[in-house]
């Protein structure tokens, strides 16, 4: 690209192209920008690419980009298919394959057809049926449109001679408006429709030949043909702003065109082939490429020259007189320049790097200082370069307080110097480094590193101005028509008049940092990090060159010439001309929420949703189309019930996550603002209601509660039927043992019975008579304690083991006695057992040791043996086995007698009370009883196991 081009991005270092060549583009009503191309169809929504295409499509190549009246997209291919784009996805509309043969078919679109221009005549296609209407029969060569007439090229044989004409249809009417005659058919024949013109070309020998039409007489004129597109290939002519863009392979050609004629204006891209233009909504204007890709002009005013030719670096400029300025080099070089071209070259002796530029334009001289111990003086009449040895070296400025008097402040002094290019008088008015200055009638104001000061010209008297008491940091000046603008390094932009400083604050960004500031008719330019300013002084108007302009850096210095501000940087330079035009308005396409997924998953994008509690992930994504947008849009959003204020999302961000909202209503809201832009668009509002939880519901409550009020009244339930069964049980317990108790009377009965008694008293009385008065005293002490026992223990329902036994022993004492001592008995007990801690039933054993003597026992006159053994065995469970070698239980029914005065009833009671303790006590109590035989199987005793648990 060669220089005074309009600042353009190519898209593929924007974002990855997905071709290099392209036919069409167009910018549908979302703003959305469709590009045609030799790999299909694109979208560009200022981030990246979507590809369109269909299953049915016989060629990747698309061509004729065309919105109909409801914004659809339209376009076609050279095999005749007609494709739209609707719900996201390109559709086919129709096959006409058989009525183009293979050529690329102009169409147009109307209300209820499609009208198709093809090498076989005039179709019309019924939007709604298909039905196919053949409407004109000649051959289609070129066809354009104005509203809803066309204008067609075409062609119809008669013989050897071939009519060539323009047609005219106006819907379903047509007429002839131009024909020539001609053996041969004319070349690449193309018909251009505007509001008020025709434009038809085709190629001739001698070149390209230009007719007009004009459409209120249908009159034809062949025009001029510019020289400059004689012999281009034309792709296309368009117009924008009043001006025709003729599109060519050598760029762009741009023409007024006045009383017939085309007026050359200029040649842009001169090294492209341009196939299409278009205008966005921010007039970005994009060109497509046949081999170059997409490239985009953010602002056409904004020219960039590039000075590649310079093997050095810009190192400092000055405004000459009316457009012309000078740039000056690291290797000593001068650059003059007019109307932006390079009109002369100066040397200066050796490679010098060129720090300061002053022109005065009085003795039409330029001061050259030098980074170094050297400085120039150049006569601009005669190209005369005079060295002034250091005289005006290592400048940082320069300013005139008359003819003969120049103020020079270097990095370490001020200086004021009387007919400087003379025998000059030098004074010295400060020892501190200078940073600018500027003159305003008898005073000099000058800017140091340590303050700033104003100037007597007449005494040089100085006077330190401050601001709040304290002393200024100012960086640069700019002198306007009622006083001297500062731009300070604490204090941002004042103003200085009537000896008073005002603070300018209009707008700007905080810390706000101006790097050079000038002055013009009313205007003042400031540079900085984010652009070139432009404050009109007269309706406090601000506006900014940014990124968004093609200044794709920061402005530090710049001249304000005649017509033109020029950006100096260091490999180029950029032109900007002094006209309203140069700013644009900045607007903000419609911000759409393009995704919501739910708990990851996306799902249809609608207004308002439902969700259960648990689907409360949330995620959303959002653009807001146009050039850049993901670098030049901001977007904010507020969900009303969680933000108090627009919540910032950084940029290039287009999403917005909630991990886990809680139950309840939430409104999303979304807002975008270019950044350039005065206002905010907002997106549709999106609600989402987020149920409550089950155990949250008033249902659940309700239920909670229920549950807890039968809860507690199955409680109170099951204690009354706990106390009912404990006061039943306490009653039986109290049945039990008042039950054990009478048979505890009755087993006491069955040990004192009278006949035990009887013996007992008849051994005492023996023991008397026999005047045994020892034995008699020891066995009426036995039995006062056995009687003493059973009175005792008949009292408790358990005694220990060792009670127990002990009054066995008693007893057996006793009856060995009434058996003449013809008794023998063994009592074991074995040492396992704790017979203080084990528990029985009260005198349990006595009635069956009672059995086995008075059954057993007393009708065996010899040999009487009786063992009683307690042991422990498994399970913890206690065994006492009651064992004689008596009768027998068989041969001893046999010797029974009624006898009404004593009843044998102790067994049964013992056998009640086993009863009572397993079925009532929960204590399993066994008896068994056997029968013993010798080997003769004669009976030879009873043993009585009793089993218990410890």
């Amino acid at each position: 690209m060669q220089a005074q081009n309009p600042v353009f991005v190519p898209m593929s270092n924007v974002s990855k192209l997905p071709d290099v060549e392209f036919y069409d583009v167009i910018e549908d009503k979302q703003h959305y920008i469709w590009l045609a191309a030799d790999k299909g169809l694109y979208r560009y929504n200022g981030k990246n690419y979507k590809h369109f295409s269909h299953p049915k499509q016989k060629a990747n190549s698309l061509f004729q980009l065309k919105l109909d009246s409801n914004g659809t997209l339209w376009c076609n291919n050279i095999y005749g298919q007609i494709f739209y784009v609707e719900d996201n996805s390109l559709k086919l509309f129709h096959d006409a394959s058989k009525l183009v043969i293979g050529q690329l078919a102009p169409f147009t679109i109307h209300e209820d057809y499609i009208r198709l221009f093809t090498v076989t005549g005039i179709y019309d296609i019924d939007i709604i049926t298909k039905k196919t209407t053949k409407f004109f029969g000649a051959m289609c060569i070129s066809n354009s449109n104005s509203n809803t007439t066309n204008y067609t090229f075409a062609i119809n044989s008669e013989g050897d001679t071939k009519g060539q004409s323009i047609y005219k249809f106006n819907k379903k009417e047509k007429s002839k408006l131009f024909e020539i005659t001609s053996v041969k058919n004319i070349q690449s024949p193309k018909l251009f429709a505007f509001n008020n013109v025709i434009f038809f070309t085709h190629k001739s020998e001698s070149g390209n030949i230009i007719y007009s039409i004009n459409k209120t007489n249908n009159s034809t004129k062949q025009l001029k043909t510019p020289s400059e597109i004689r012999n281009e290939i034309i792709y296309g002519l368009l117009k924008f702003n009043d001006a025709y863009w003729f599109l060519t392979s050598s760029g762009v050609f741009i023409y007024d065109f006045k009383k017939e004629a085309f007026i050359f204006r200029e040649q842009l891209f001169n090294t492209e082939s341009i196939t299409d233009v278009e205008v966005d909504f921010n007039n970005n204007y994009w060109f497509t490429t046949l081999d170059n890709g997409v490239f985009v002009a953010p602002n056409l005013n904004v020219r960039r020259t590039n000075l590649e030719f310079v093997e050095a670096k810009i190192t400092s400029s000055v405004a000459l007189q009316n457009n012309k300025f000078v740039l000056g080099t690291n290797n000593g070089k001068l650059l003059f320049y007019k109307e932006n071209k390079l009109y002369k070259t100066l040397q200066l002796p050796g490679k010098k790097i060129i720090g300061k530029l002053y022109f005065d334009e009085q003795k039409k001289q330029l001061i050259v200082s030098i980074n170094a111990s050297e400085s120039f003086v150049v006569n601009l009449k005669t190209n005369k370069i005079t060295d002034f040895n250091n005289r005006f070296s290592v400048a940082k400025t320069f300013s005139k307080i008359n003819d003969s008097i120049l103020f020079y402040g270097n990095y370490r002094q001020g200086i004021v110097y009387k007919n400087p290019f003379n025998k000059t008088e030098k004074i010295i008015i400060k020892d501190s480094r200078v940073k600018a200055s500027t003159v305003i009638g008898k005073t000099l104001f000058v800017s140091y590193i340590d303050g700033f000061y104003k100037y007597n010209t007449a005494s040089y008297s100085s006077e330190e101005i401050q601001y709040n008491f304290k002393s200024l940091l100012v960086n640069c000046i700019t002198k306007s028509n009622d006083g001297i603008w500062l731009s300070t390094q604490h204090n941002g932009l004042l103003k200085f008049k009537n000896d008073s400083l005002t603070k300018f604050d209009h707008n700007l960004p905080n810390n706000f940092q101006i790097n050079n500031i000038h002055y013009d008719d009313d205007v003042l330019w400031f540079s900085s990090d984010s652009g070139l300013f432009q404050y009109q002084l007269k309706n406090n108007a601000l506006k900014l060159l940014s990124t968004q302009d093609g200044l794709d850096t920061a402005v530090n210095d710049f001249l304000v010439l005649k017509n033109q501000i020029i950006i100096i940087r260091p490999k180029a330079f950029y032109t900007l001309p002094k006209s309203q035009n140069l700013f644009k308005t900045f607007k903000t396409a419609k911000v759409r929420i393009e995704t919501v997924s739910i708990n990851d998953r996306d799902t249809l994008v609608k207004s308002n949703y439902k969700l259960p509690h648990n689907h409360n992930k949330i995620g959303l994504t959002f653009n807001s189309n146009g050039f850049q947008s993901n670098q030049h849009v901001n977007y904010q959003y507020r969900v009303r019930e969680i933000d108090t204020s627009w919540q910032n999302i950084p940029l290039n961000t287009h999403y917005v996550n909630f991990n886990s909202l809680s139950s309840g209503t939430y409104k999303f809201e979304l807002k975008a603002q270019n950044i350039s832009a005065k206002q905010s668009v907002y997106a549709v509002p999106i609600t989402f209601k987020i149920a409550k939880p089950f155990w949250q519901t008033y249902w659940f409550y309700c239920l909670v509660v229920l549950t807890v009020f039968g809860l507690i009244w199955l409680y109170f339930r099951w204690r009354m039927k706990q106390k009912e069964r404990q006061r039943i049980a306490e009653i039986d317990k109290i049945l039990i043992d008042k039950k054990i108790t009478n048979l505890r009377l009755e087993n006491l009965r069955s040990q004192m019975n009278p006949h035990f008694i009887f013996n007992a008293l008849n051994s005492i009385q023996d023991y008397i008579v026999s005047n045994e008065k020892e034995l008699a005293s020891s066995y009426l002490v036995k039995f006062s304690r056995l009687i003493r026992m059973y009175l005792d223990y008949s009292q408790l329902n358990e005694i220990t083991l060792e009670e127990e036994f002990n009054a066995l022993k008693l007893y057996l004492e006793l009856e060995k006695v009434r058996f003449e001592d013809e008794l023998d008995y063994n009592i074991t007990i074995d040492e396992q057992l704790n017979t203080k801690q084990i528990k029985v039933p009260s005198l349990f054993i006595q009635p069956y040791i009672e059995n086995a003597l008075k059954h057993g026992l007393l009708h065996k006159l010899t040999n009487r043996e009786l063992k009683v053994e307690a042991n422990l065995i498994e399970q913890h469970k206690l065994q006492i086995t009651v064992e004689d070698n008596g009768i027998g239980r068989q041969k001893s029914e046999k010797l029974k007698r009624p006898n009404p005065q004593h009843k044998p009833f102790a067994t049964k009671a013992n056998e009640e009370r086993v009863h009572l303790y397993k079925n009532k006590l929960k204590r399993d109590i066994t008896i068994e009883i056997e029968d013993l035989y010798n080997e003769n199987q004669k009976a030879s005793g009873t043993r009585v196991i009793i089993t218990m648990p410890i």
